[in-house]
């Protein structure tokens, strides 16, 4: 073990090397790597997220049914979207746009997805590797940059993969409908596409944590994002029972549920600052903004000024408390505080054998 530059390198007692450690503490801040961002430790397959414990054609097989469902209420709630016909054509319509939004959603970014997940294996284990002694500063952390870098890219992915790619499946489906003389049309321009496509993504988001429940392994992670899910819709009834200018559009409860579902797709921040209070403005700020982009993108919900803005998102903030502690106590029992470090050096001349 030495010191560089003021840094203590080598292996501690739990055998990881300082890059190791600190990507590990990284990843422990929500900070998510070549899968896009996680939901409470539940990695799905859909939007770049791979659940190992799912068979191919059992985790194809789950995402087309949820998009299935997806696209039946994105149909409902979207007035832009429609799907008309008895009901085996409109069926046929609904599995035709759901095929066809899963098969865009994971052939296209696949290469991409590949690429970055290389990239970040190599780059694991170099962190793993003993640093060189002689090394800068600069050439200590480029494994610790690299994996910051990693995780941006990977971020942007998965707001490309929803807002663009998914999107454009939907609007394949469509089109594809149209020649085979379905009744499908998508009206509105691009906001309306876009809308469509990020309520199919967030409706089989959710259904995607339902089927995890009966998992296991991801069980507890399904079970706090649900919980998180239905504690931000009972927010916003609140807000749209208690609140004057807060409407949404009818069905309200289906409307109500799929904002909730599209604000779950917010990335997940994590901020401690050491004046009491900050950090809960600055993520309640966060969660303003977001809930206003959808306002504004999907126009499902209407809400009159700021202050009504900045109540609702209050409202969802206290009703989301107990799903935050829950997720705090899971991410300390995930990442336990490290041991103490050996205050000796190998090189502090103590005698390693009796002086007899």
């Amino acid at each position: 073990m030495s010191r560089l530059g003021g840094v203590q390198t080598g292996q501690n007692s739990d055998g990881n090397t300082p890059a190791v450690r600190l990507a590990q503490n990284a990843q422990g801040k929500g900070v998510g790597v070549a899968g896009g961002p996680r939901i409470d430790g539940v990695s799905l397959r859909c939007f770049g997220r791979n659940p190992p414990s799912m068979k191919t054609t059992g985790r194809v097989v789950r995402e087309l049914v949820c998009a299935a469902v997806g696209v039946w209420v994105a149909s409902e709630a979207v007035p832009s979207l429609r799907i008309d016909g008895t009901v085996g054509e409109r069926a046929g319509s609904v599995a035709l746009l759901a095929v066809l939004f899963t098969a865009v959603v994971m052939l296209v970014p696949m290469p991409v997805r590949w690429m970055l997940g290389r990239a970040v294996a190599r780059n694991q284990r170099r962190m793993a590797e003993e640093p060189d002694g002689d090394a800068s500063e600069w050439e200590f952390f480029a494994p610790i940059r690299r994996h910051l870098v990693y995780a941006g890219l990977s971020m942007v992915l998965s707001v490309v993969v929803l807002t663009v790619v998914g999107p454009l499946g939907l609007w394949a489906g469509v089109e594809f409908g149209a020649v085979l003389g379905l009744d499908v049309e998508l009206d509105g321009g691009l906001k309306a596409l876009v809308t469509a496509g990020l309520v199919v993504a967030a409706v089989q988001m959710m259904l995607l944590l339902v089927l995890a429940v009966p998992v296991k392994r991801h069980r507890p992670g399904a079970l706090r994002s649900l919980s998180g899910f239905l504690l931000c819709w009972a927010g916003l009834a609140l807000a749209a029972a208690w609140l004057g200018g807060v409407e949404a559009t009818d069905p309200q409860w289906l409307t109500l549920a799929v904002v909730a579902a599209l604000f779950d797709l917010r990335f997940s921040l994590t901020l401690t600052l050491p004046v009491p209070g900050v950090a809960s403005l600055v993520l309640v700020s966060f969660n303003a903004l977001v809930l206003w982009l959808i306002v504004w993108l999907t126009g499902l919900l209407h809400i009159d000024g700021f202050w009504p803005l900045i109540g609702t998102t209050a409202l969802m903030w206290v009703a989301e408390w107990p799903s935050r502690l829950a997720k705090a106590a899971a991410e300390a029992r995930a990442n336990p505080p490290q041991p103490p470090h050996d205050p000796f050096w190998p090189d502090h001349h103590i005698p390693q054998t009796p002086l007899y």
